[in-house]
This record gives structure tokens, sequence and C-alpha cells, in this order.
């Protein structure tokens, strides 16, 4: 079974290239947050078994968004630029970076089955 110390190994698999020493420093303490994040989430009835190498991924990849998300804001792209007769125009949407957001909605479609729902309800209420 995986388990924690499994998650960088995975996020250093996923990130495309390689990490300089602080990058991995960094990278290492957002798996370890985001493999707690993940399984404090866990149903009651759900064991980190029950997941199998799911948890692992999903810590790897929240990790992962959240570092991209950090360097997207550190390192902003240019909102214009011009190539001749070509313009090039980015809107301050704020998005972010499109695969850093994916990552982060994948992670949570992987562990969708197995966390508690903490979406927003309305109670019935007499009265």
């Amino acid at each position: 079974m995986a388990g924690r110390e499994d998650v960088l190994a995975v996020a250093k698999t996923f990130a495309g290239r390689s990490l300089t020493e602080g990058e991995e420093e960094v990278l290492s303490l957002l798996c370890g947050a985001a493999w707690d994040r993940w399984k404090g989430l866990l149903r009651e009835e759900v064991t980190e078994a029950d997941c199998g190498e799911l948890l692992t991924v999903a810590a790897a990849w929240t990790a992962l968004s959240a570092v991209g998300g950090a360097l997207a804001q550190s390192q902003p792209l240019p909102l214009s630029f011009t190539a001749g007769d070509l313009r090039v125009d980015w809107g301050s949407g704020g998005g972010g970076d499109a695969c850093t957001q994916s990552l982060g909605r994948q992670a949570a479609a992987l562990m969708a089955p197995f966390v508690r729902d903490e979406a927003f309800a309305f109670w019935e209420v007499e009265g």
C-alpha cells in the first residue's frame, strides 16, 4: 500500500521537468499537506486501502496544482505582444494556468467516491 512518502515520487514523475532543490523541498511539503487533506476528507467507513493508489495520485496532483498556481502568479504571462501583423492579447481573467486547474479537478474527481460530500445544502426548517 502506498503512503505519504510515495506522493513526492509520483508528483516528480508528473512534474514534466527536473526540479531545483528548493522546488523539490516546497513540493515535498505540499505533497504531505495534500496527503493529509485527502486522508482527512475520507468518509468514516473508507480506509486508505479502499482508495488504493488513487489517494497517492490525487495528493500528488493536488500538490502540483498548488505549485503550478504559485508559479503562474509569480511569473505572469505578458498581457499582449505583437509579431508583425499578428497581435495576441490575454485577458485579465485571473483564471490561472489551465493545466494547473485541470490537475485540481482531476484530483477531486479521483477522490469523489471516497470522500465526504461537503457541499452546501439547505435544510427544511419549520416555522
